[in-house]
């Protein structure tokens, strides 16, 4: 088939022509955003799940729904460093700005933009041009506490959007690596906006150890959100996914092609779009086959193990890589105990649980349980068990 019209996205972050399976989050999303230019409270929405199963895509496309119903969103990536507060200072005047153009009640617009101010002196953000005319004082967002700070700016936002009849919604990626004092910070916001009826809210996403900083930040942080598991797609929706592009761009797949599909993705998001990719490009005739499926599949494993395994592997040291490799000799898709990755090393969990506080902290694994530990990308064992058996992995 022509390439050039290929209907299929393989890439991080990237919409699918399809977005298959997540239509009850996205009403939900839908409702969070409808309530809050209502003035009427909603639990916000945690979206959670390992890599490549379209957390950043779901996210974005809330964000652009929800501006269309006329929210004011602020969309920002969180990378852990300074830069996160600056991009988030950023974003918030972006935000401001567009509320103070529609707007004919400029005095809580302009104590915003003056609390912002405060702000980002306080914390010496550099934003570049601020863009606008801001008189900061002492007062608001100036006591050096991100946790008090922060949650005062995003308050003074919302009164804004309040009195110009809109909303603000945050909408964070990759919320696990953001300092807990800057998660306090928002949670004590969202947790005194509900008790003000402000329209602000929260929809966050990110690993699995998103619960744990939540848990750490507040007491009754646990209970301010609502919890979306976003995971691997089922049969139907797979099905979906596939056979929905294809149609509509004039060719046809086998059934049994698509149980193939399934099968040899698990339904993981970012696969099936590397196989509906390839499948494409080689395609002859309509019906896709499944003979089509399995002449592709060697080269979308190598495809997937270049771009979406090799990079997280590559970029870790070698006790890392040694650690990993010991986790991938459980056959086990659950958590595997620590003691027992402990044990197979030859190490003592004293030793180990520095590289494992590491690989936690760059998101390469996580703690499902206590004591247990899982990677954070999807059928990673299976790569490790693949490659060391080829002996394609360096040596440690």
């Amino acid at each position: 088939m022509d390439r050039l019209r290929n209907p299929f996205t393989p890439g991080a972050g990237a919409l699918p022509p399809e977005l298959a399976g997540r239509s009850s989050i996205i009403e939900d999303g839908r409702i969070l955003a409808g309530r809050a230019l209502l003035g009427r409270y909603e639990k916000s929405q945690l979206l959670i799940g390992l890599r490549g199963v379209g957390k950043t895509v779901l996210l974005k496309y809330l964000a652009e729904n929800a501006r269309q119903a006329g929210v004011v969103p602020v969309v920002v990536e969180v990378r852990n460093s300074q830069s996160d507060f600056e991009e988030l200072a950023i974003r918030v005047k972006d935000a401001l700005c567009a509320i103070d153009f529609a707007s004919k009640v400029k005095t809580s617009v302009n104590s915003a933009f003056a609390t912002l101010g405060n702000f980002i002196k306080t914390f010496a953000l550099n934003i570049g041009d601020f863009g606008i005319k801001v008189e900061t004082s002492h007062g608001r967002a100036s006591s050096g506490r991100m946790e008090l700070d922060l949650s005062e700016v995003l308050l003074a936002c919302a009164r804004a959007a309040k009195d110009s009849n809109t909303a603000i919604g945050m909408y964070i990626d990759e919320l696990q690596n953001l300092q807990i004092e800057a998660m306090r910070g928002i949670i004590v916001a969202l947790h005194f906006a509900a008790q003000e009826s402000l329209p602000l809210y929260l929809v966050g996403s990110g690993l699995p150890s998103i619960r744990a900083l939540v848990g750490k930040s507040k007491t009754y942080a646990e209970r301010m959100f609502n919890y979306a598991e976003i995971g691997a797609l089922g049969k139907e929706d797979v099905d979906l996914a596939i056979t929905v592009p294809l149609n509509n761009n004039g060719l046809d797949i086998e059934p049994d092609a698509i149980t193939k599909v399934f099968e040899s993705t698990k339904g993981y998001p970012y696969f099936l779009q590397e196989y509906g990719y390839q499948l494409w490009n080689v395609a002859e005739k309509s019906p896709i086959s499944t003979d089509d499926v399995c002449r592709i599949a060697p080269d979308v494993q190598k495809r997937l193990d270049v771009n979406f395994f090799d990079v997280r592997f590559d970029r870790i040291s070698s006790r890392e890589k040694e650690f990993l490799r010991a986790m991938a000799e459980f056959q086990q898709n659950e958590a595997i105990a620590i003691s027992d990755v402990a044990d197979r090393m030859g190490r003592s969990l004293t030793t180990i649980s520095p590289i494992r506080a590491s690989l936690i902290k760059k998101g390469v694994v996580y703690s499902p349980v206590y004591g247990g530990i899982a990677y954070t990308v999807p059928m990673f064992a299976d790569y490790l068990r693949r490659t060391m058996r080829c002996g394609c992995i360096h040596a440690v």
